[in-house]
């Protein structure tokens, strides 16, 4: 078992002109290693962005990742910026510091639609910064298996191509 530690999230990432905002929970510890959002080879978060956009999904760098959300006008961020965590399940959140700004920056950034990655990010926003209108996609998890790929890529494409 591992054992709690404090934690950060990473900054908000997007690029010139971000449309929708993808919010999720708290970077998991492969995350934080890599520095990068959605880190764990085994979520499909970029799998499901890549396919919603017909793009190959050939192991990319970061760096291609990055670019095709910028490309499409997507920013991403986490509704916790700080817990103290053990491991990496959203049940392992205690202590959540919420990401209170959130609202300025998405009027700061002209962002027209907020997503939430899995039903947790929608309901750790509403308990730690207050109501807003509930657009969750199928998480990308690891964790959740109650769905087969296939059916999160086309809600994923449905929900987030009428917006782009």
């Amino acid at each position: 078992m591992s054992k709690e530690i404090v934690c950060r999230a990473f900054p908000p990432l997007y690029g010139d002109k971000p449309r929708l905002l993808i919010l999720g929970t708290f970077p998991s510890p492969l995350s934080r290693q890599k520095g990068e959002y959605y880190g764990n080879p085994r979520n499909q978060f970029w799998r499901l962005i890549f396919g919603v956009f017909d793009e190959p999904f050939d192991n990319p760098d970061y760096d291609t990742k990055k670019a095709i959300l910028f490309r499409n006008g997507i920013a991403l961020c986490d509704v916790i910026i700080e817990c103290m965590a053990n491991g990496a399940l959203d049940s392992g959140i205690r202590n959540p510091v919420y990401r209170t700004e959130l609202s300025k920056f998405i009027a700061a950034k002209g962002i027209s639609r907020v997503f939430f990655n899995g039903n947790n990010a929608y309901l750790f926003y509403r308990r730690g910064i207050g109501e807003i209108e509930r657009r969750v996609l199928p998480s990308g998890s690891p964790a959740y298996a109650g769905m087969r790929f296939e059916e999160k890529l086309r809600l994923w494409r449905e929900r987030l191509q009428c917006c782009l």
